[in-house]
């Protein structure tokens, strides 16, 4: 819901006409359709990966010089594995990106994210279904573009946002917490505290039967 709020794709006035959502003070309901696509990129949770090469599943369509492609892939962690398919960025990816993990899949939704030079990228649950080593790459391709990109992340795995700026707690569509992650984990008894020691005594626990 939240994400259809901030992608637009359904009005954020309300009953009453009091709600709205602006980037920089200006509401995004006012942004043309062309201009809102370039500055807000989307990464989710279940990237769609076309049967054509990584350079045409990074590019869209857009035309963009392979320098700007090769760059956004960089960022994304994603250079490496992509250069060491047979035809590297030429290399097709398969019917849904048969030929990716879960993982690989992830990294080139971001390069494509970012390829469009967002000022916003939303993430949607993007790190939910890959495994933690996986998870480590992504969070250091987003940490090595916070400073020139505003990042939008919406997770239930809380590892994942434990470095954000500001953390919003959200129970039923209302807020109830947020602060950075040192500040929510001093609330005794509060939501967010409970659920991070709960999901690190599970992780723990997993890693200890491996």
């Amino acid at each position: 819901t939240l994400l259809s709020l901030l992608l637009r794709y359904y009005s954020a006035d309300g009953e009453n006409g009091e709600g709205t959502i602006e980037i920089c003070g200006e509401p995004i309901a006012g942004i043309d359709n062309e201009r809102f696509r370039n500055e807000v990129g989307l990464v989710p949770q279940d990237p769609f990966i076309l049967a054509a090469s990584a350079r045409e599943n990074i590019d869209m369509g857009r035309g963009l010089p392979f320098e700007r492609i090769e760059a956004a892939a960089r960022a994304a962690h994603a250079h490496d594995f992509i250069a060491a398919l047979e035809n590297g960025y030429d290399t097709s990816l398969g019917e849904g990106g048969s030929r990716l993990s879960s993982g690989q899949k992830q990294l080139i939704a971001i390069a494509r994210a970012l390829a469009g030079e967002p000022r916003i990228l939303l993430l949607d649950e993007a790190t939910s279904r890959i495994d933690s080593a996986t998870e480590q790459i992504v969070q250091q391709a987003l940490e090595e573009v916070r400073g020139r990109v505003t990042i939008i992340a919406i997770a239930h795995r809380l590892s994942t946002i434990r470095d954000a700026d500001r953390i919003v707690v959200l129970n039923h569509g209302r807020i109830t917490e947020s602060g950075p992650h040192e500040a929510l984990m001093e609330i005794e008894g509060g939501l967010y505290q409970r659920l991070y020691l709960l999901q690190q005594l599970t992780r723990d626990g997993l890693q200890a039967n491996d």
